[in-house]
């Protein structure tokens, strides 16, 4: 009777494994313990779905940055897949010596974020004068956020940072404001007020 009772708890023990390996096998996923692990996937009806082409990204990009096509160059425009499983063109280019790079969302045609930087940026020289006591004339901290709001197309907003810094040695006012779902920052040359680099991301 014992050994019937070993025989029989063997062949449970066996069956169960079994239905373990055969579900596994059926569903493509993987079994540890008692529980299945699930695998993310990209949903078939999101990879179906209509997204706009790589010249539409470039436009988007192109209207955002005020600048036509024969202005610039080109360096990247790709559809990348990205760990939130959402489909993004990422489109980089330079008008002189500035560069552009948007993360442009594929389905809807939305702008996600959007960085301009100059690149190999020089400090401008100043103009001789005899006078030793004079000093060059410096931006206001409120022209800088005056200058980075004309620059956004924004009205209103709420800042969060307006403070001096220095970037590669260069006296700067770094700017950041929050207006409705977009947040911008800003970095403003303080002794000419020219814009240095800028950046706008959407707000989740």
């Amino acid at each position: 009777m014992k050994k019937f009772n070993k025989l029989g708890k063997s062949l449970i023990g066996a069956v169960t494994v079994s239905c373990m390996l055969f579900a596994a096998g059926m569903t493509g996923v993987p079994y540890y313990g008692s529980t299945f692990v699930a695998k993310s996937k990209v949903s078939k009806s999101y990879k179906a779905t209509k997204k706009i082409t790589a010249d539409e990204a470039k436009r988007i990009a192109l209207a955002h940055a005020k600048l036509a096509e024969k202005d610039v160059t080109f360096v990247k425009v790709e559809l990348e897949l990205e760990d939130n499983n959402r489909y993004e063109y990422d489109v980089d280019f330079y008008s002189g010596n500035v560069e552009y790079d948007y993360e442009i969302d594929a389905v809807s045609g939305a702008i996600l974020s959007a960085d301009r930087d100059i690149e190999n940026y020089v400090i401008p020289t100043q103009p001789s004068t005899s006078s030793t006591n004079t000093q060059t004339s410096e931006i206001s901290v409120e022209r800088a956020k005056q200058i980075s709001l004309s620059h956004a197309g924004v009205g209103s907003a709420r800042f969060k940072k307006a403070k001096l810094d220095y970037e590669n040695g260069v006296k700067v006012y770094e700017i950041e404001f929050k207006a409705g779902n977009l947040e911008y920052e800003y970095d403003i040359n303080v002794s000419n007020g020219a814009i240095i680099s800028s950046s706008v991301e959407v707000d989740d």
